[in-house]
């Protein structure tokens, strides 16, 4: 027995500190801490934190509507671009080119094939073609004589070019010349009609109707006055002219007038609308919308100085009905239907041509060596292009996108809006980043709420079926074993069928699909907490089965369920995203991600962004709730924390 020197005033203090220690870890902070041990745990409750504060601020964080229909959309008529853009990694800028090229010499015309697949510019002589995706030039069409103006055919086979006593029609497909008309009355302008079976030749007091099946004229057209415009309507049955102080409409098939819109000044402008419904005209201070079909005039509008150019910017598809006209270097739009002044564009220049986009969101204005673009829901200005030549050519494309420059010998695309758009816009023009974010705010809740759901029922049904045993047990797992048998995506699908399409629907599937997991596993837990010491000692003090059960057994047999519950809400999200993508679950305009994968599926290949985004954003989810999951696993069970 070894003794001691240290006095009994040492000996009590130490005796005092082996009594004083810290009191017992909390169950919860002890597993917290485990948990923040494992370097997958934290990633996935990174993911789960930054996820959790987008889905909470998402009316922030979006940067539109995303149930919205834009109307002020980067590329128009997203379904027939050309090109996809993945606005997220950079595209083109408002100005930036998208499309470059250049003549043998300086352009006189430029134009656009139908499909905007084409480019082709007109120089002396010659006619030379590019292809408007690549950029490469495909052929140049030559003629004996210079080339006054053009015009595509509809399907882009043909392209018709007047000379000083021809008319001459190319081939595109076999790079020549298909045939040569006489056209001794000499004509200035040429235009196909909507279906391609037609084509007008017009000079100044006369307007020649061709066929194309005798490519002969059929019926001519003499004016009284100089020609200010001609026009075919949509469907190619009635031509329009305005000379001197009226506006006519012709039946091409007989060549006589229809009617006769008589003004009080001469006509310096008229246009139809792209129905061909209605009609625009301005003479001298006054602009006129008149019916087409019932040729009534429907409205008047007085302004202060002489109006010309007069144009639509309509899309009555989504209730845009605009009319607009120039007065020397202004620009102006009017509601058509009410005449009100909406705005007014100060060009800088006397504007020799103003002209809308196809889905009436943008406006050009453009003067000898000026061209400047507008928004057309605010009248803001977004971007000008001036140059030290002559602006010769300028028109849209038809999905809007672009407006096609010809500049000396240069012919270009220049782009119309900037980089606002930081995911682009899905097929139905909507913001993808603002659906992408508010889809973060479904689909937590769509996971959260099926998981607590199943957890709920599963769990009461499984420890009942546990704790009491007997015929109980059998019944209750009974049922659970028939629902296992099912594949769950496929029971789901049944259940969706049975109660109809729908979020809350699948919502409800996905939960009854998850019962049995859970029953299985609250069962399994309980079945070994119910044999545990303490159980037995509140039997015998005789408290009550229910209390046993809920405040007893069940706590501890909770680890396993909180483990599965956590990888359960990956899955949920998952099943709940399938049957979105199947359209059994969230219906359209609704942004949730597994809607918005199967809405855009068929543009995989042609715009590989609409389903990158949504389909890495629920990967990005699923993995976050398995890494989780894996690390609760571990720190819920302290044999494995090595």
């Amino acid at each position: 027995m070894e003794s001691t020197d240290q006095s009994p005033e040492v000996q009590l203090a130490a005796a005092d500190a082996t009594v004083i220690s810290r009191p017992p870890k909390s169950l919860w902070r002890e597993t917290l801490e485990r948990l923040l041990r494992k370097p997958s745990a934290v990633v996935g409750l990174v993911i789960l934190g930054t996820l959790l504060f987008i889905a909470i601020f998402a009316p922030v964080l979006a940067t539109h509507d995303p149930l919205q229909v834009l109307l002020d959309v980067p590329e128009e008529g997203v379904g027939k671009r050309d090109k996809p853009c993945i606005h997220l990694f950079g595209c083109p800028g408002a100005g930036d080119s998208l499309f470059d090229a250049t003549a043998a010499s300086d352009i006189q015309m430029a134009a656009l094939s139908a499909t905007n697949s084409l480019i082709s510019a007109t120089s002396g002589n010659t006619i030379t073609i590019w292809n408007r995706g690549s950029g490469k030039k495909l052929m140049d069409l030559q003629a004996d004589q210079p080339i006054f103006a053009i015009d595509w055919s509809p399907n882009d086979q043909k392209i018709l070019g007047i000379t000083e006593d021809e008319v001459i029609v190319w081939d595109v497909n076999r790079r020549q010349i298909d045939r040569t008309l006489e056209n001794p009355g000499g004509a200035t302008l040429v235009k196909w009609n909507a279906d391609g079976t037609r084509f007008l030749t017009a000079s100044d007091r006369r307007v020649d109707l061709w066929d194309t099946l005798s490519w002969g004229v059929v019926s001519t057209i003499e004016l009284e006055s100089d020609l200010t415009e001609v026009a075919w309507n949509g469907n190619g049955t009635l031509v329009m002219t305005a000379a001197g102080r009226q506006v006519q409409l012709w039946n091409v098939f007989t060549g006589t007038a229809v009617t006769t819109l008589e003004h009080e000044n001469p006509v310096t402008s008229a246009r139809f609308n792209r129905g061909s419904t209605r009609i625009v005209t301005t003479a001298g201070t006054t602009l006129h919308v008149w019916n087409a079909a019932s040729f009534a005039e429907e409205r008047v509008i007085e302004y202060d100085q002489p109006l010309d150019n007069a144009a639509w910017s309509d899309d009555l598809s989504r209730g845009v009905e605009r009319v607009m006209a120039t007065s020397g270097n202004t620009g102006l739009m009017w509601s058509s239907r009410s005449g009100e002044l909406l705005h007014e564009f100060d060009h800088g220049a006397p504007i020799e041509q103003i002209a809308s986009s196809p889905l009436a969101t943008r406006i050009f204005t453009k003067s000898e060596q000026l061209l400047r673009v507008w928004d057309a829901t605010n009248g803001e200005h977004i971007l000008s292009q001036e140059t030290d030549g002559v602006l010769t050519s300028t028109a849209w494309q038809t999905n809007g996108g672009g407006i096609l420059v010809a500049d000396g010998d240069a012919v270009n695309i220049l782009k119309t809006s900037d980089r606002q758009y930081i995911m682009g816009i899905d097929g139905n023009v909507r913001d993808q980043f603002s659906r992408v974010i508010y889809g973060t705010r479904l689909s937590l809740l769509v996971g959260l709420t099926t998981v607590t759901l199943a957890v709920i029922v599963g769990t009461i049904s499984g420890a009942i079926a546990g704790f009491l045993g007997g015929w109980v047990d059998n019944v209750i797992m009974r049922i659970m074993d028939v629902m296992l048998a099912f594949p769950s995506l496929i029971l789901a699908i049944a259940v969706v069928t049975v109660l109809g399409p729908g979020l809350i629907n699948a919502l409800t599937a996905i939960s009854i699909v998850f019962i049995p997991a859970y029953a299985r596993v609250a069962r399994s837990g309980v079945l070994s907490v119910k044999e545990e010491d303490f159980v037995t000692a509140d039997r015998a003090l005789g408290v009550s089965q229910v209390r046993i059960l809920f405040r007893r057994v069940l706590p501890n047999a909770m680890a396993p369920l909180i483990v599965q519950a956590t990888l359960g809400i990956g899955t949920a999200i998952l099943d709940a995203a399938a049957l979105s993508f199947l359209g059994l679950g969230a219906q359209p305009p609704t942004p949730e991600w597994g809607a918005m994968l199967g809405a855009e599926r068929n543009q995989v290949f042609t715009a590989p962004h609409l389903v990158f985004y949504p389909g890495i954003a629920i990967m990005i989810t699923v993995l976050a709730f398995n890494l989780l999951g894996d690390g609760l696993r571990d720190a819920l069970d302290p044999r494995l924390d090595r």
